[in-house]
């Protein structure tokens, strides 16, 4: 599979992963916009959601110490494998159980598939949880992407 996909959505959750410290309220509260735009209109990325996703980004300097990082390496990265994509049942992991499940709509007949649409779904469910810091640890398919990356930049 070659994508050549924008990179930000990784970039912040490889960062946001690494962040020692916690989200300011009005960082997170701005997250939560960013989650509920996905979630809402992820057709409005390019127009308005990235834009916010950076604001929130350039506001905090060791996410965006982080994020610089992170970026600056996918972008070198030619080809990106499906197995470094969250699955269903990783994406299942991060959800809250402390929440009843809200059903909106139809259930989907597929499981989401493509580059944006996964990692998008991993963004809205952190962005929304209560925890953002804490719910982003838990995602374990990052490390796969860290060691990509290691791989891919024998530098580091």
């Amino acid at each position: 599979m070659n994508i050549k996909a924008d990179n930000t959505v990784i970039a912040f959750l490889l960062a946001f992963q690494d962040l020692k410290t916690a989200l300011r309220e009005q960082e997170k509260q701005n997250f939560k916009e960013v989650a509920k735009q996905l979630e809402t209109q992820p057709k409005a990325w390019e127009n308005y959601t990235k834009g916010r996703l950076l604001e929130i980004i350039s506001s905090n300097p060791d996410l965006n110490q982080s994020y610089q990082f992170y970026k600056s390496h996918l972008d070198n990265v030619e080809e990106i494998p499906d197995d470094l994509l969250p699955t269903e049942a990783e994406i299942s992991k991060l959800i809250s159980h402390d929440k009843a499940p809200i059903a909106k709509g139809f259930k989907p007949k597929s499981e989401a598939t493509g580059y944006e649409s996964q990692l998008n779904n991993v963004v809205i469910i952190v962005g929304n949880s209560e925890k953002p810091e804490e719910t982003v640890k838990q995602a374990t398919f990052l490390e796969k992407w860290k060691q990509l990356l290691s791989q891919s930049n024998p530098s580091n």
